[in-house]
């Protein structure tokens, strides 16, 4: 009977530690499980964080390409010498050749500002306020009249070669000597869209009355002399 009682409460110690053992598995087996739960949830919200950041830097990187394209844009219409026309926007360089740069999100903005700032250039520093055009320098007055009579100069001299054609009896003289004095009318005025281009593009202005008379004043002197000269 003593063997038989010590065989029972062996069998019931070992079935004791069998239950300790199995409730210890199992709360391991919970705890592992709720790690690897907030593991998963962490590594979810860190994804979809990552989703948004990369989809706001790639609605950045269109919204910099669309504004770099207007700046060319800009660029291509308003700067460059004549015989010299800015060619078409560059691709943009692969990613691989670009440097490594820790830039907050508004870096292209601000940079695509500062581009903004260098192609307005001359207008910027001299307009008295935004959308106002820029003041001409007090030394550009003076050279309108020379401006004027230089352009009308050749536009009279045009119009008197003009008139000398139609003179020497050719098919169609008297469209061409219309056409000749048309070009003396005109002659004085001429000197008007070139002064008006040159001003907006070297210092962002606008040509005033003043401006136009002198010029005027300008091509009536020299289209006088091209009279007297031809004449």
């Amino acid at each position: 009977m003593a063997d038989y009682r010590s065989l029972i409460e062996q069998l019931a110690a070992t079935a004791t530690r069998r239950a300790t053992d199995l409730a210890g598995a199992e709360q391991a087996y919970q705890e592992g499980l709720t790690a690897a739960a907030a593991e998963l949830r962490r590594a979810e919200e860190a994804a979809a964080e990552t989703d948004q950041r990369a989809a706001a830097a790639a609605a950045a990187v269109v919204e910099a390409d669309r504004e770099a394209e207007r700046l060319w844009t800009r660029l291509h219409r308003g700067r460059g010498w004549p015989g010299h026309r800015i060619g078409p926007s560059p691709e943009p360089a692969p990613a691989t050749a670009q440097p490594a740069l820790d830039l907050d999100d508004g870096a292209a903005s601000r940079t695509l500002g500062r581009v903004a700032a260098r192609i307005d250039g001359e207008r910027l520093a001299h307009a008295g306020g935004v959308g106002n055009p820029a003041k001409l320098p007090l030394r550009v007055p003076p050279l309108l009249p020379f401006l004027g009579a230089a352009v009308t100069a050749v536009a009279g001299l045009l119009a008197g070669g003009l008139v000398a054609v139609a003179d020497a009896g050719i098919p169609g003289a008297n469209v061409v000597r219309t056409l000749g004095w048309l070009a003396y009318f005109a002659a004085p005025f001429a000197g008007i869209p070139f002064a008006a281009a040159w001003v907006r593009r070297r210092w962002g202005a606008r040509l005033d009355a003043g401006g136009v008379a002198l010029l005027v004043l300008g091509g009536l002197w020299s289209l006088c002399a091209v009279v007297v000269v031809l004449t």
